[in-house]
């Protein structure tokens, strides 16, 4: 039974998916990894019960895996958000202490359970069979397009990550590993069949992706293969060997040529953080304090240090500058900013320890005759090949943000390769075996400490259980257009697991649009509408509560309170200090300052808006919108010339778009210096070449007109901004004025065009 669930873990993780949760990957593995585990661990015990014998294998690297844990254990305990260290995010992976604490536990479950070469050969083909089936799910979704696949899963691309990036790399992982079996004698040809066919469908998925990391990487792989078929040269067919050979060099061309657009799937674009931000943030968090140096901000924090020290250069990028990032370019990074320099240290010793023994017995090449079990099938050659996978795995850490199914591949390769030793070496794996003594003692010891390891047990999985309804309930309120329904769900969600800070953010936003549809009626009700945003700003609150170095979620909290301003004027006041929080969070964001400068220009205090509009500019030299509202400060203050000069710094930019244009415009003929009114002209004519029904623009021109005497062509003007604003009292009383008067009217020249928007 505990092989069997072991083995179903090894198959279903990589394929499982459940459409009815927000995000289809990460939940959905993590509990049917994490569920597996909690079995097998209850087999265990059932087993030690009926029994009264416990069994227990200790491997070379217990010590070293002991530190990681201790090591995760302690930046999970002193992080900026102790829930997320703990439990990781359900709306993207990071790594938790329970993610980390599983995987080891995993570890030991195959330590223990596989005990014969024939159960790790199963294990290792079923590893195959999952990464085979998933290769087969990406192309017969994306390239022979199965409308059963679409109708069953949507938009998703491949069983293994929302974006394609780490399936890739899985599916390199699952090449290398047909592409190493291949090379062995006297293999049949039914396995023979059954690799290369694996294989072929792998560079499939690769040349349709043609990633230029993935090319570079398989490169590698297949240049270690090379090393191990030539090592083991006598159990080697060389024919095979010549076809890596020849994948080798193919997979060269397609690095300096790249492969052609007729083969290549037209996937979504992926954005990730790129290596110097990372660097500059991962630099920034480990000397910020003795604590972040040693233990890092917490496990799953990455989106916490990039807030706090993003860098301003970060600004530049026209692309990224206004994306939050939750992973750094690779989970290296993740585990220096979020573990400090203990827990990397003590990974790097678990890999280090373990090939360390390899190598020793690499270098023997024949292993003396006392060292042998007597009885085990020799399976050297499979445990390298085992070994070169990890390898290329480990240094994966350097270039993929891990997920669940590669994580969950790194631990399986290495209990592999502990098992596969431990069958013809002796040192890798000792056994531990303990009687229980049949008296009144120890059976009453054994029976209270039985009970509160199986109500522990019981109460994981109820808790697990309530998490995921939990899960389920906010997807649907997420997709649910009826924000009636949607906030009965997101309800049941939060009834479920109240200290998740997304769902109350969430709960907070339905709120909001119930009150924003609530004052689109004719006659609103003032006091449901007052209550609405009274509810959102709690559940803010509580948001903000729940995670107090959340930059996104203060700044949800500021955009409740400055949408009930209207209705309470606090509420700017509120939104100023709630965005000063942020700032303090994220200093480097030039939003924040953009938006702080909007509260204060709400209450007209045009001396603070134009400080942060400024420092807006500053931290973003090409932040229009912040020009465009400083441009309004100086308005205000009678400072026409300097609100010019910014229009047209904008203008010198190719800022050509119709707003800022019309602005511009309309501050050059309220100023009518020389020339100013007919250069406004023309860059009125100019937008209405962009867009000709432009109102403010055709009322403009024909105030202009009107202004010189011209009332013909002002006539037309207006009665075209009529047509596009029928209910418009004012422009039907202009129209009226200019076409029933009998006498010409006095036209101030130095009446004023006033910002209609």
């Amino acid at each position: 039974m505990s092989y069997f669930f072991l083995a179903l873990n090894v198959f279903l993780v990589p394929l499982f998916l459940d459409k009815n949760l927000n995000n289809f990957y990460i939940i959905p593995k993590q509990y049917v990894f994490g569920s597996l585990v909690l079995i097998n661990v209850i087999l265990w015990v059932f087993g030690f019960v009926l029994t009264k014998e416990f069994h227990f294998s200790k491997t070379i690297l217990d010590k070293s895996l002991l530190m990681f844990l201790l090591a995760s254990l302690l930046s999970s305990i002193f992080s900026v958000n102790i829930y997320d260290s703990f439990f990781g995010r359900s709306d993207f992976f990071t790594l938790s202490f329970i993610t980390l604490f599983l995987l080891v536990v995993f570890y030991y479950v195959i330590v223990n359970v596989v005990r014969s070469v024939q159960s790790w050969r199963v294990l290792f083909d079923i590893l195959l069979v999952s990464g085979f089936i998933s290769i087969w799910f990406f192309i017969g979704k994306n390239l022979l397009k199965v409308k059963i696949l679409d109708d069953w899963f949507g938009v998703v691309f491949n069983t293994v990550d929302s974006i394609n990036g780490p399936f890739g790399f899985w599916v390199i992982m699952i090449l290398a590993l047909s592409f190493g079996q291949l090379i062995k004698k006297n293999l049949s040809w039914i396995r023979s069949v059954w690799y290369f066919l694996i294989g072929l469908s792998a560079l499939t998925v690769l040349v349709l992706l043609n990633f230029k990391i993935l090319w570079w990487i398989l490169l590698l792989s297949l240049a270690l293969l090379l090393v191990l078929g030539i090592s083991f040269l006598k159990d080697a067919r060389t024919a095979w060997l010549s076809v890596i050979f020849t994948t080798l060099i193919l997979s060269g061309v397609f690095i300096v040529f790249g492969v052609p657009k007729n083969f290549q799937l037209a996937t979504p674009s992926e954005v990730a953080l790129g290596f110097k931000p990372s660097i500059s943030v991962v630099y920034d968090t480990l000397l910020s304090s003795p604590k972040n140096f040693l233990v890092g901000s917490g496990l799953g924090s990455f989106g916490f240090d990039f807030s706090k020290f993003r860098d301003a250069n970060f600004n530049n990028d026209n692309l990224a500058w206004s994306l939050r990032f939750f992973q750094p370019y690779s989970t290296a990074l993740a585990l220096l900013s979020e573990g400090g320099i203990l827990l990397p240290i003590a990974l790097i010793f678990v890999t280090l320890l373990l090939l360390g023994h390899a190598l020793t017995i690499w270098k023997r090449e024949h292993i003396s005759s006392h060292d042998l079990v007597d009885g085990k099938d020799r399976i050297d050659f499979d445990i390298f090949l085992l070994i070169i996978v990890y390898l290329i795995l480990s240094g994966g850490l350097f270039f993929m943000s891990y997920n669940q199914v590669i994580w969950g591949l790194w631990f399986l390769l290495l209990a592999l390769i502990i098992c596969g030793f431990s069958f013809n070496h002796r040192n890798f794996v000792k056994e531990y075996n303990w009687v229980l003594q049949d008296t009144p003692q120890y059976s009453l010891s054994f029976s209270f400490g039985l009970i509160v390891a199986v109500t522990a047990l019981v109460l994981i999985s109820i808790i697990g259980v309530r998490f995921y309804l939990g899960e389920m309930a906010y997807a649907k309120a997420l997709r649910s257009p009826d924000m009636i329904k949607a906030e009965s769900y997101i309800k049941e969600a939060i009834d479920k697991r109240s200290n998740a800070d997304i769902y109350h953010a969430t709960l907070a936003q339905i709120y909001l649009n119930q009150a924003s549809e609530k004052a689109k009626v004719s006659s609103p009700d003032v006091q449901a509408i007052t209550d609405l945003m009274a509810k959102a700003i709690n559940e803010a609150k509580i948001a903000t509560d729940l995670s107090p170095q959340s930059a996104l979620l203060w700044e949800n909290l500021a955009t409740m309170y400055e949408n009930v301003s209207a209705l309470i004027p606090d509420g700017r006041e509120w939104a100023i200090k709630t965005l000063q929080k942020v700032i303090e969070l994220e200093p480097t964001n030039p939003v924040h300052y953009w938006r702080l400068g909007n509260n204060y220009t709400a209450q007209a205090k045009w001396e603070e808006a134009g400080k942060n509009y400024q420092k807006a500019i500053d931290l973003k030299s090409d932040y229009y919108a912040a020009f465009v509202a400083l441009a309004n400060v100086y308005e205000q203050n009678q400072k026409n010339d300097q609100a010019i000069g910014l229009y047209e710094k904008l203008i010198a930019d190719r800022q050509t778009n119709a707003e800022i244009l019309y602005n511009y415009g309309r501050l050059l003929y309220n100023r009518n210096n020389t020339g100013d009114r007919d250069l406004a002209q023309k860059i009125w004519l100019t937008v209405l070449q962009q867009q000709p029904n432009y109102s403010n623009v055709l009322y403009s021109l024909g105030f202009l007109y009107e202004t010189r005497g011209d009332r013909n062509t002002a006539l037309q003007y207006y009665e075209r901004v009529l047509e596009l604003n029928p209910n418009n009292n004012n422009i039907v009383k202009k129209v009226e004025s200019l076409t029933g008067a009998s006498i010409v009217p006095v036209i101030n020249p130095k009446a004023e065009i006033k910002n209609k928007k």
